[in-house]
């Protein structure tokens, strides 16, 4: 039933953020979110100096998929129009340093075995327009789990900002959402742009997940490679673990 409030779809289940583009995040209670997205989200990322630019998908080349199974995290919380604080870098075996050490770029290099340089996106010459926040319903995962029940589809292959519970919810209801807005908890507004496009990112191997390219496959032939939603800021505000929400009206 859609009142004038719009249509309860769900509640926030999950809130992450990923403070280096490519590598594992955080898990998050709560959160401020402004015409970036997520306060902190991928204020970090590593350059590849042959092109000058951020590698923003460490899937679409074999040699920086290291990344996938890198994890960082913020040493301190992040504020809204202050600088970011460092980052703490966790390499797989369990290896530890900070982003502020003055030979981080040395540090992660010889880790990935070609140089690189760690840069803040907000500032770097190589700075990149990101859509600023990635949605995925419950809904989605286990509809694709029910066609490939052998699959792991876990939060970590498909890493969305926030994860919407949409209960016992089937099929893949963000589909029909694209141009439509979003209200979550007080004063949060969103207008979903467009669908997430899926790439082999989401098969590789992190933590425990296992490398399975019919993860992606799977996605291909039930959603047509779409698992997830971006979305645009149109009010800012917090939100939280629990917060209610509703699908507005047309209009």
């Amino acid at each position: 039933m859609m009142g004038q409030n719009g249509e309860r779809i769900g509640t926030v289940g999950a809130l992450w953020r990923y403070p280096v583009q490519s590598m594992r995040g955080e898990a998050l209670v709560e959160a401020e979110v402004g015409a970036s997205g997520i306060c902190g989200d991928r204020a970090y990322g590593v350059v590849d100096p042959e092109i000058g630019k951020a590698i923003t998908s460490a899937g679409g080349k074999r040699k920086w998929r290291d990344l996938v199974t890198y994890t960082a995290r913020f040493t301190a919380p992040p504020e809204p129009d202050a600088p970011m604080p460092p980052v703490e870098i966790t390499l797989p075996d369990g290896t530890r340093f900070t982003g502020d050490l003055p030979d981080i770029d040395a540090r992660l290099s010889k880790h990935l075995g070609r140089p690189v340089r760690f840069a803040s996106l907000a500032t770097a010459e190589a700075a990149y327009a990101l859509s600023p926040l990635h949605l995925l319903t419950t809904a989605t995962l286990r509809e694709l789990g029910r066609h490939y029940p052998e699959g792991r589809f876990e939060l970590a292959r498909f890493r969305p900002n926030v994860v919407i519970d949409t209960g016992e919810s089937t099929g893949f209801p963000e589909t029909g959402w694209i141009g439509r807005e979003l209200a979550i908890g007080e004063s949060l507004r969103l207008r979903i742009a467009d669908h997430c496009k899926r790439c082999v990112m989401t098969v590789l191997p992190q933590g425990d997940l296992p490398q399975d390219p019919a993860i992606l496959q799977t996605v291909r032939e039930h959603n047509a490679t779409r698992a997830g939603i971006y979305a645009e800021l149109l009010q800012p505000g917090a939100i939280r673990q629990g917060d209610e929400v509703r699908l507005l009206p047309n209009g």
